[in-house]
């Protein structure tokens, strides 16, 4: 079968790698795992190995009978539907959620994943290298950004290993990372979720202006004074920029700023 193009469609077709990711996730053989995009199964056939009763999300019609066929009878299901358009929760909770995401939306799948909250305990997703090393980017590194507290903020990322661009059909142009978040040791169990939209928004407000310190950046609207104070009883450099804090150094900063 033709990859196709408008899906960002590369097929892992290196068995080691595929067993790998499957063995990775850490959850037990009755726990709820959910596949995003398993496409021609090449790591499903592992995840009904460990995960009988695992669910799957399939956007593409013409990959489901081939599929089906390869991971014979079970207790398996499958959803025929765009993954940014299901109900994760379907496929039960808590949940682990594993796939290879296409390059294009996988910061919207990851974002949507963490989202979800409590429901999810786990995501193991392989990604492109490059965004990988964005997730798991911290203070003072020039990678750390939205994207990376945004993860941070629900859990601790951590790249588990990489994978050669040999290792998919069509070969990519870039190289692939699998990251791991195991979710519940983040600011997210400390703020109430009808509040994270704006901590979110908080974060982006100061990174859209990244080049700029953070007193320029989030005090451009006439209180940069008032955040220069708030940053030095914080014991943060009013001089540091936006991906020089930590994600409890956001946290703190949000927590205070409320109150300007």
């Amino acid at each position: 079968m033709k990859p196709k193009k408008r899906l960002g469609q590369h097929f892992l077709t290196a068995p080691s790698y595929a067993k790998k990711i499957a063995a990775a996730i850490p959850a037990g053989p009755q726990e709820h795992v959910l596949e995003i995009g398993p496409g021609r199964g090449a790591l499903s056939v592992h995840l009904k190995e460990r995960f009988p009763r695992f669910h799957m999300v399939e956007i593409d019609n013409d990959v489901i009978p081939g599929l089906t066929e390869k991971l014979g009878p079970g207790q398996w299901t499958m959803h025929r539907c765009d993954a940014m358009k299901f109900d994760f929760l379907e496929a039960g909770v808590p949940l682990h959620v594993a796939g290879n995401l296409p390059y294009a939306i996988a910061a919207l799948l990851i974002k949507k994943t963490l989202l979800y909250g409590p429901s999810i305990a786990s995501c193991t997703f392989m990604v492109q290298r490059e965004v990988a090393q964005r997730i798991t980017a911290e203070a003072h590194c020039k990678r750390n950004g939205f994207l990376s507290i945004f993860c941070r903020f629900f859990g601790a990322p951590r790249i588990l290993f990489h994978i050669p661009s040999g290792a998919f059909f069509p070969k990519p142009k870039v190289e692939s990372s699998v990251f791991q978040l195991i979710a519940g040791n983040g600011p997210a169990t400390r703020l109430p979720p009808e509040r994270w939209d704006a901590f979110f928004k908080f974060v982006d407000r100061g990174f859209k202006m990244r080049r700029k310190t953070l007193v320029n950046a989030l005090g451009r609207e006439g209180s940069k004074a008032a955040y220069t104070a708030l940053l030095n009883d914080l014991g943060i450099n009013p001089m540091a920029r936006p991906e020089d804090l930590t994600v409890e150094e956001w946290f703190e900063l949000y927590e205070k700023a409320c109150s300007l």
